[in-house]
């Protein structure tokens, strides 16, 4: 069909709009399907009535024709809003219409509560820079006088006391906004606009909330059962069969934006009723089994604290350590802040950065009394910064920068007990991505207080039971884990080596185990954590058995079984070997849908599956660890001379000379992943040798094995583009013209031209698509994601991320500047481990 006349249909006459990929470059956007509904703005939720099929009842379809008029009046708009209000009023009728009254109605009155102020109920996200498309109708909703806003509000309160617990989920959800939307005109509009009987009305929404949610809390997802029902037994998922429950929670929430501090200062709930809302929002928020609900209640707590917050008179339901607010929040956060499910402990996430910024920036409250919760709360706050899920990463950092802007690093040394308490406990948890951050956050604890004499003494004594819970996690089979591990344990063997010593042998073992590895990130690190030993224990003699290591896994390619190209995509191609499998988790070995509890679980479940290692993965290792050890020192000055390796020429010649031997092999299909590894650790160990010595010596080991890579027809392409990149860095090193040379074979000259003019023409078009002044964001982003953060109004916690130390930045110190020596040592850190540092 015509993508252009749904374009037209869906926007009215204006062309579509222009919208940008991840690059930056303008693309067309792809019209909606004629029959669904778009809610993305008032003006898209009306013509959307008239494509919807089947199609809606005249009635709704001749208010929608009404509003899309261009000589529409305000009389008519009312009209139009009142006939889809009611629309949805006979059992038969749909619900399509009373969702986009009700989204009209509210537009109307959100002229009386500012963006800022209201309650977000779809979630953290990365705010909209799409010009929203007006109609005629939809300007004129913020110009109607007040007795027509007024009828409006009316016919909005009767819709949301009859559709309170409507069936479909989304006229709910627009329930919930307009009932923040009518408190908030209830208490701006002018008096003579508001009525008694408003003023009842808005009252008893609260009370009828709170009745609903005590039922459905009651009730269950079993009707039968009056007690609170934990269990999904006989149920399919956790997300169904819980009613209105969840959008009771939003609606309430609204509510009490909407009325502010008047909540405390009129006592507009008795203490009982606060009590037995605070306990079943406590429920709701620790123990339901839906998600959804569990996010939706601690919406609500969120906007008690905000309104505990804005009066004087009710600080001390924040400060008090027995008040009821605050003993319920610090409950709801200890939950919450762990929570299984990413979107419950962002909204966590949110009410903890409400909660401490009103403690320590508008109440001012003591050192005494914040110490209360801190052993509680501090290694949740702590470790969110590592969690997987980005939108809690950052907005957990920020939180951080926020609450401790100076004092972090002696905060944290004040807590360790219990903060090293709670990481032992998250190396065992059921979810392997907890226990993937609990091993980052174990290895910033030897960074950051382990390498500064200052704080060393405070992490020290708990460095035994840490080293055991990442010995523990090296033998978890999600592999992100013992990535992780691997890591967090040569770091701690460099901030306590006489303390690690006795575990040296078991970390050995484990260590050369990582080093073959079947995944090459875990490989890679595991190299990065040989190199950490042999700084640690250089004086012990460690530097011959990393050696003897090299000497013994470097030839293992030439033992890895002949095998074609045919027959390895034979093998792939297999249907029988691939058809009802075992299904395996995400970042995992382990299947789906198994567990088994103590430290003997691996991975998200329990499974002993695993592919078996192939003798070319421990050479590939072996290219890792021989970067390591030759660029050791090279890339920071804190070094000691005694430990630096590269200018150990006798020794690096008869090593790489082995490397350039076996990377020659082609018997196996992998050889090509092999020398790929190559090309890509080559250049960083050219730049440690020194430009001299890799234009004397080295040079000629390698570029007869690049270009005639290079120039092959059989190569894979993965191991072509990294020669690529290898001959461009190492013509950048050495100098083109030096570079071309050494060639002697004019086909092999021609090659290499192309080559590097194609990789100029790269560098050259990725800087032309960076926009001026870009910053990166998040490690993860497409470039040009967040250009527009800051020229629109932000998601609390966006926008100061863009300001000062930035989203990435760590346990703040007190005190002067860092000096060059411990901004070099920091930049010597892995980057696992780096996610939660200014490097």
């Amino acid at each position: 069909e015509d993508t252009t006349q749904h374009a037209k249909q869906r926007l009215g006459d204006d062309p579509r709009h222009p919208h940008t990929d991840y690059q930056g470059r303008e693309l067309q956007r792809t019209a909606a399907p004629t029959d669904s509904m778009d809610f993305s703005s008032p003006a898209r939720a009306v013509i959307s009535l008239r494509r919807r099929k089947p199609a809606l009842d005249a009635s709704v379809i001749g208010a929608a024709e009404v509003l899309l008029r261009h000589d529409v009046g305000r009389s008519d708009v009312v009209d139009g809003i009142a006939a889809l209000l009611k629309s949805n009023d006979s059992a038969d009728s749909r619900w399509e219409g009373l969702a986009v009254g009700i989204l009209l109605a509210t537009k109307v009155l959100n002229q009386f509560q500012p963006a800022e102020e209201r309650v977000y109920i779809d979630g953290p996200r990365v705010p909209t820079t799409e010009t929203e498309q007006h109609l005629t109708a939809t300007e004129i909703l913020v110009k109607l006088d007040g007795s027509q806003t007024a009828t409006v509000a009316k016919y909005l309160n009767e819709a949301c006391q009859l559709h309170l617990e409507h069936s479909e989920p989304r006229v709910r959800t627009f329930v919930a906004r307009a009932i923040g939307a009518y408190a908030a005109w209830s208490f701006q509009a002018e008096p003579s606009d508001v009525s008694a009987e408003v003023v009842q009305s808005r009252n008893e929404i609260f009370s009828r909330l709170v009745a609903s949610i005590q039922d459905h809390i009651a009730t269950g997802r079993d009707e039968s059962k009056p007690e609170y029902s934990k269990s999904s037994a006989g149920a399919l998922d956790d997300t169904t069969g819980w009613r209105a429950l969840e959008t009771n929670w939003q609606c309430l929430a609204c509510w009490l934006s909407a009325v502010g501090s008047r909540y405390f200062d009129n006592k507009m709930a008795d203490s009982a009723t606060h009590a037995a809302l605070l306990e079943n929002c406590e429920y709701s928020a620790n123990v339901h089994l839906n998600r959804h609900v569990r996010a939706a209640a601690i919406s609500v707590l969120e906007q008690m604290v905000v309104l505990a917050g804005a009066t004087r008179e009710n600080h001390d339901q924040l400060v008090d350590p027995e008040s009821l607010l605050r003993k319920t929040t610090a409950s709801v956060l200890k939950t919450g802040l762990a929570d299984n499910w990413s979107q419950v402990r962002m909204a966590a996430s949110v009410l903890n950065r409400v909660f401490f910024t009103n403690l320590i920036h508008t109440i001012k409250a003591p050192g005494e009394n914040l110490q209360l919760l801190f052993p509680t709360l501090l290694p949740r706050m702590c470790l969110n910064r590592f969690y997987l899920a980005q939108g809690v990463k950052l907005y957990s950092h920020e939180t951080w920068r926020l609450v401790f802007p100076e004092s972090g690093l002696q905060v944290v040394a004040d807590n360790i007990a219990p903060i090293c308490r709670y990481y032992v406990k998250m190396c065992d948890a059921d979810n392997h991505v907890v226990r993937e951050a609990a091993c980052q956050a174990v290895a910033e604890l030897a960074v950051k207080l382990g390498m500064d004499e200052t704080y060393r003494g405070f992490l020290e004594p708990h460095v035994p039971i840490l080293l055991q819970a990442l010995l523990m996690c090296f033998h978890d089979e999600s592999w992100p884990v013992r990535d992780e591990a691997c890591v967090a344990c040569g770091t701690f063997c460099r901030a306590y080596p006489d303390a690690c010593r006795a575990d040296l042998d078991t970390l050995w073992s484990r260590w050369t185990e990582q080093l073959t590895d079947q995944i090459w990130s875990v490989r890679a690190d595991a190299a990065v954590a040989l190199s950490d030993a042999y700084r640690a224990y250089a004086k012990d003699g460690m530097l011959d058995k990393v050696l003897n290591l090299i000497d013994e896994l470097l030839p293992s390619a030439k033992n890895q079984p002949t095998m074609t190209m045919a027959e390895h995509k034979a093998l792939q191609n297999n249907m029988e070997a691939h058809t009802d499998s075992q299904l395996y988790s995400c970042g995992s070995l382990a299947p789906k849908l198994r567990k088994k509890a103590g430290a003997g679980r691996i991975g998200c479940s329990s499974c002993d599956v695993t592919r078996p290692k192939q003798p070319w993965e421990a050479t590939d290792g072996c290219l890792y660890l021989i970067r390591e050890l030759i660029c050791l020192g090279t890339e920071d000055s804190w070094t000691s001379e005694e430990i630096c390796l590269a200018g150990r020429d006798a020794l690096w010649m008869k090593v790489l000379s082995q490397v350039a031997e076996v990377c020659r092999i082609s018997h196996f299909p992998q050889s090509d992943d092999l020398r790929s590894t190559l090309w890509r650790q080559l250049p960083s160990i050219f730049r440690a040798l020194g430009k001299q010595k890799t234009k004397q010596i080295y040079l000629e080991m390698f570029l007869d094995l690049m270009m005639r890579n290079l120039e092959s027809r059989t190569a894979s392409a993965i191991s072509k583009h990294a020669a690529g990149l290898c001959a461009y860095e190492i013509s950048k090193l050495i100098g083109p013209s030096i570079l071309r040379g050494r060639v002697i074979d004019d086909y092999q000259k021609d090659v290499l031209d192309a080559v590097l003019r194609e990789k100029e023409m790269d560098i050259q078009q990725s800087n032309m698509m960076r926009q001026p002044g870009q910053t990166q964001f998040s490690p993860f982003e497409p470039p040009g994601l967040l250009d527009n953060v800051g020229k629109t109004s932000p998601h609390p916690g966006i926008s100061m991320m863009m300001i000062g130390g930035g989203a990435d930045a760590p346990f703040q110190r007190s005190g002067p500047e860092p000096d060059q020596h411990t901004e070099q040592k920091q930049q010597d850190l892995h980057p696992g481990v780096g996610d939660a540092f200014s490097l």
